[in-house]
Formats: C-alpha cells, structure tokens, sequence
C-alpha cells in the first residue's frame, strides 16, 4: 500500500478468513476502502484471477468489472413441492405458511430457535440467512446451550444480522468496509448500546462479526428482522450457520431435516413450510 499508493484494496484467501486481522487492516491509516470477498478462501482467489485476465484483454476497461456484488445467493434452490415430499419422507408434521417470514419473525419474539432453508444457497463458507439458525441476541448464555445442541466447542461464537438502518447505532468504524460487512467478514468494535442489549454475539473483546442487512441484499431475511425490530426495538438477530459440527452448511431438504432433528431445534422454516420440533416443550426450549 505504501509503496503503490493504492487506497482501496479488495482481498481474498485463507488469510482473510481471520475476521479480527480484517479488521486490523481496515483500520490501517493507509486504507481507504477494504472489501473482503465473501468466499474468502481460495474459490475467492480463482475470481480475483478470472478478473485479472478479464482486464488484460486487449480493449478491456478494469473498471468495468469494479461493479457492487448485489447478492451471494447463487446455489441450488428447491421447490415447495420437492420440500414437502421431504417433509413428509422423515415423518414430520408441517403446515404451509403463506406469509412465513411474519411466523418467522413472532417465533424469533417468542424465544424459539428458528432454522431457516429457503430459496438459494449462498455462495462462500458464511450462512447468509438463506442456510441458517436464528434466535436472539439478548441472551449471553446462548453459546453454550445452542453450540451444545449443535456439538460445537466454545470457541465458535455467534454473529448478529443486523438492520442497516441501525448499524451505526451498533458498530464503530463502518465507514470504508460496509460492503464487506453484508457478507460477514469483518469484525468491528461495538458500541455501548449493542453491548447492552445483544450480549448474546458481542465477543470478549468488545467486537461482533456483523451482516447488515438491506432489502436489495437480502429481501425476506431483512423482512424478518425490521418485523422482529418493531415488535423488539432490538435490530439484530443471531445468525448462525444451520449445521451440525464438522459437517459443511445445509445444502438439500434433506440436510436440513436430519440437522434440524439432530440438534434439537424449536422450529424449521423450509420454504414456506414450518415444522415444529414434535419435543418441543411449553417452555420453549426443545
């Protein structure tokens, strides 16, 4: 940076998996704008390097490729039809919600756990609301009972999709990395506001690793939250990836019907289908 000049960089590999060293950079005097690929692995570098030979052919303008990546939902999707014979294949009972965001949104309100399948699966190792577990932010003691349920170690805290309209009011320092922060990336210190009221996803360090929100990005996840917020006044939710450890995100009906079941959960939210764990107990907890 110091030797080129170059302001505003755009990163991907292993390396940047590291949200808290991300956010090391992001705060180098010497940058400006700091976007962190969502598939912050090697896939990422491959699209660095498809870019590079884009923009060394002959006639080519590079800044026709520095377009905003509007969303990252590229992977399979599965029909209401193809989920219900799923449904019906494990035994489960379900009933079809029209307006399943809404159900989704007073489940969250109730204190349930809420896994979410719906639409296409997001592209890069970070569940991005199309693939994942939700509950809120407002218990502190939700890493160990809820990474228990899923058979992971403590060492895998939460994230909290937040509302943009609200994010400020949340995390210091946006300003030059927001881009990065719809996807997960980056962690940034919290303010003492989001400390108060979502201790459930603020690390030890005063950070969280958050998504904003929008409704471009992600129009029905954003629906649920902005419905949670105005119930609440609360504009955050946990967002975790639906998965038991060591096994990859949720990819089929089927994956996530055997994880739903293995780690306990209050309610699946597949498609416009709600299934409700048949153990659930008045209490909420499953």
């Amino acid at each position: 940076l110091r030797k080129t000049g170059i302001r505003s960089i755009a990163v991907a590999g292993g390396v940047f998996s590291n949200v808290k060293f991300n956010q090391r950079v992001h705060e180098l005097e010497e940058v400006d704008n700091f976007f962190v690929h969502p598939a912050m692995d090697d896939s990422g570098l491959a699209v660095g390097g498809a870019f590079a030979a884009l923009a060394d052919e002959p006639g080519s303008d590079p800044r026709r490729l520095l377009q905003r990546l509007k969303n990252v939902y590229f992977g399979t999707s599965y029909e209401d039809q193809e989920i219900r014979q799923c449904i019906e294949a494990f035994g489960f009972k379900a009933t079809y919600e029209s307006r399943i965001t809404d159900v989704v949104a007073h489940l969250l309100v109730e204190g349930y756990v809420v896994a979410r399948f719906t639409g296409r699966m997001e592209y890069g190792p970070r569940a991005l609301g199309h693939r994942s577990i939700l509950y809120q932010t407002t218990d502190p003691s939700i890493n160990d009972w809820l990474n228990a349920h899923l058979l992971r170690t403590e060492f895998m805290p939460f994230a909290p999709a937040t509302l943009q309209e609200y994010a400020d009011e949340c995390f210091d320092g946006l300003d030059g990395a927001r881009d990065s922060a719809r996807y997960m990336t980056i962690t940034f210190n919290c303010t003492k506001k989001m400390r108060a009221q979502s201790p459930g996803v603020v690390h030890v360090d005063g950070t969280a690793r958050p998504q904003i929100l929008d409704p471009e990005t992600a129009p029905d996840f954003y629906k649920i939250t902005m419905a949670y917020y105005q119930l609440t006044g609360i504009p955050s939710l946990i967002n975790t990836s639906f998965n038991m450890h060591g096994e990859p995100i949720v990819c089929t009906p089927e994956d996530a019907l055997r994880s739903f079941q293995q780690g306990k959960l209050d309610y699946l939210a597949i498609g416009n289908w709600l299934v409700v764990n048949p153990e659930l107990k008045k209490n909420g907890k499953s």
